[in-house]
């Protein structure tokens, strides 16, 4: 199921330092970022960055506009063989998740095939998946498409830019580091451990919903887990999709801390955990995610997750500091491994 949000930029009074992120110089990132992609639309876009699987995206029409359903068809080949992957790992529940998200950061949504059409033995076998969505309003977007082969998750990146009339001037991208948000009737807040966030180090993100002042103990699942984070850098970078962090996951990094399980061993462990069966671990209030990120800077989040049992979607954004001699990367974590030793499914 597609959702969309406009962010919201209110939050509870308090101290707030806001960078701003001109909308001209974020235009360059994109450009500079994924070099080669198309300014006038080509017919088949392909995905960045490049490696052992190509994925093309063809959209009709070529030329999208703004408030017109487009349609997104994804085409899956081994690059050096060019045959399709016709054995994709099912995660999640779904095949290739697709993250769509406006430059300004006002316009986000999860879609995939499964949510318009069933995914029959033909699709499969070809390596071809198509799904419409409608562009909110013009502009450029990006566009990430993740798959799962072999154990292994993969991104391909694309930029798309579309047609039609501007309500205003190019907004500007506003760095805002409110934690506490409200979203119709929820109150939400983010921590994080370490605050602020270090670059290469692991970092706990844990939301607390509140509804209309009571503490929210219906959460339900949501494509296979409580929570889905998708994030990217102000400038377009670095995009990453994590999910909930279970007491499962938690034994599994504490197995890799104390070196009793090959890393790859475990990469393939996590990802053939969370292609089985959902099992949900948290109802409420509070929601806990992992995540690295990659480099210095400020990151836009978005979470997914579904509180009585109906989507919602929240964004934060977090600015993440360099590594200095001395710093506390120390995550203390709500799921501590000791706990997760412990059968609690």
């Amino acid at each position: 199921m597609r959702k969309e949000t406009e962010n919201r930029r209110n939050g509870e009074s308090g101290n707030r330092h806001r960078l701003i992120a001109r909308h001209s110089l974020f235009a360059i990132g994109f450009l500079l970022l994924f070099g080669g992609c198309q300014q006038a639309q080509e017919p088949v876009l392909v995905g960045r960055p490049e490696g052992p699987y190509r994925l093309e995206l063809a959209l009709s029409p070529p030329q999208p506009h703004a408030r017109q359903q487009t349609t997104f068809t994804y085409r899956l080949t081994e690059t050096k063989t060019q045959r399709p992957v016709s054995d994709l790992q099912i995660l999640h529940e779904r095949a290739i998740h697709t993250f769509i998200v406006s430059q300004d950061f006002r316009s986000f949504a999860h879609t995939h095939h499964e949510d318009f059409f069933p995914l029959t033995p033909q699709d499969t076998a070809a390596a071809q998946f198509h799904f419409p969505y409608t562009f909110p309003q013009a502009g450029t977007y990006l566009i990430a498409g993740e798959f799962t082969h072999k154990d292994r998750s993969w991104v391909k990146q694309f930029t798309v830019n579309v047609e039609g009339s501007h309500t205003g001037p190019p907004g500007e991208v506003i760095a805002d580091p409110i934690r506490t948000k409200t979203f119709g009737q929820y109150q939400v807040s983010l921590t994080t451990s370490p605050d602020p966030p270090v670059v290469g180090h692991d970092t706990e993100l844990v939301l607390h919903l509140t509804r209309d002042g009571t503490p929210v103990s219906d959460l339900g699942l949501h494509l296979g887990t409580e929570v889905h984070m998708a994030s990217w850098r102000l400038d377009g970078a670095h995009f990453g999709h994590q999910h909930t962090y279970t007491p499962a996951m938690a034994r599994m990094m504490a197995m890799m801390s104390d070196h009793t399980s090959n890393p790859t061993h475990m990469a393939k462990m996590m990802v053939q955990l969370m292609r089985g069966p959902a099992q949900q671990a948290y109802w409420g209030p509070t929601l806990p995610v992992h995540h690295v990120f990659p480099a210095v800077g400020v990151y836009q989040l978005f979470f997914e997750c579904a509180p009585g049992g109906k989507p919602l979607v929240l964004d934060f954004m977090v600015r993440v500091e360099d590594y200095s001699e001395g710093a506390d990367t120390t995550v203390h974590s709500i799921v501590p491994p000791q706990a997760a030793t412990e059968d609690t499914q």
